[in-house]
């Protein structure tokens, strides 16, 4: 792992930034980018803020500027946060265009070959490696710094409530605070605001939950025509994640949804098992609580029944 002060001097170095993030954007994501685009932008450099897919309806300054792929002008230098390059979907081969290559992270096993790396696993999230990176450049906490990198980590520690919430992280977000970040509002916007139809798709799924005959393992299957039926986009449900994780006794909570068919994305949780090989041993990755991934070419009773078998070997 390289140093955050080389870090911060590589993007000292360098201009024409075009940033982006892994595909289904979540608050730490968009949070990490709109805090790193507001930095770099103060700093006199020239930034392009990327997403293909929905951008959540958060209210954080600066969600007007993000573009589409179409909307893509000349650049020289990419940033990847929160992920590894592979992972940023359809922005793959533009990526490949860039003359240099900066990713900046903190999930563990990210090992990308990129021009420049900067992969922090002890981190609560990508938005407190960006924070860190303000300090060190010298940039002071503008409402719009720090209302999207509060943001970023309250999404990234469930709303302080995960095991990688640390005194580190509570200092961070005080800091923020006292620069314009809004603690209610952000909370409100990221765990309370949801549409009709996902309340709706929400009891349904829990009416659907189950349990492993130890009780060790709890899950939820939601199908293609199931997020039809409640007019649901799969990639607004993975949340529902945590209520299977709410189960008393239970050591892994899994969420399966079926995106397209024969196309599975796979969510996993713990409270205190190590999920990350499990993730791994399905193509994903993220951290030692927390991960997922994607299988495609198999049916989900066929995804389901390997991810359990697997589950059940994790625990042995």
């Amino acid at each position: 792992m390289s140093s955050l002060v080389e870090l911060a001097q590589t993007l000292v170095e360098h201009d024409n930034f075009l940033i982006v993030s892994h595909e289904h954007p979540d608050a730490d994501s968009i949070g990490s980018m709109l805090g790193l685009f507001h930095t770099l932008s103060f700093l006199g450099k020239k930034c392009q803020l990327i997403c293909d897919d929905p951008v959540p309806d958060y209210g954080w300054p600066g969600m007007e500027c993000f573009r589409t792929m179409e909307e893509i002008q000349p650049f020289e230098t990419a940033i990847v946060l929160d992920c590894e390059p592979s992972r940023t979907g359809k922005f793959v081969s533009i990526l490949a265009d860039a003359s240099f290559l900066i990713n900046i992270d903190h999930h563990q096993g990210n090992n990308a070959e990129c021009s420049y790396q900067f992969v922090d696993p002890k981190q609560a999230a990508t938005a407190m490696i960006v924070y860190k990176l303000v300090k060190l450049l010298g940039v002071p906490f503008s409402p719009e710094i720090a209302k999207s990198l509060y943001g970023g980590i309250l999404g990234d520690t469930g709303g302080f409530r995960y095991s990688n919430t640390t005194y580190d992280v509570f200092l961070a977000a005080a800091e923020l605070v006292t620069h314009g970040a809004l603690p209610a509002d952000t909370a409100r916007e990221l765990f309370e605001c949801k549409s009709f139809e996902f309340l709706k798709i929400l009891g349904f799924a829990l009416s659907k939950i189950q349990l492993s005959t130890n009780k060790k393992i709890a899950w939820m299957a939601l199908t293609c025509q199931d997020f039809h039926d409640f007019s649901v986009d799969p990639s607004d449900c993975d949340q529902l994640i945590q209520y299977a994780r709410m189960v008393a006794g239970t050591e892994i909570a899994i969420l399966f949804r079926e995106v397209a068919p024969q196309e599975i994305r796979i969510g996993f949780r713990s409270h205190r098992v190590s999920i990350h090989t499990l993730a791994s041993h399905f193509g994903g990755g993220g951290h030692l609580l927390a991960a997922g991934a994607k299988v495609e070419g198999m049916a989900l009773p066929a995804v389901i029944e390997a991810v359990l078998a697997q589950a059940h070997q994790v625990l042995e």
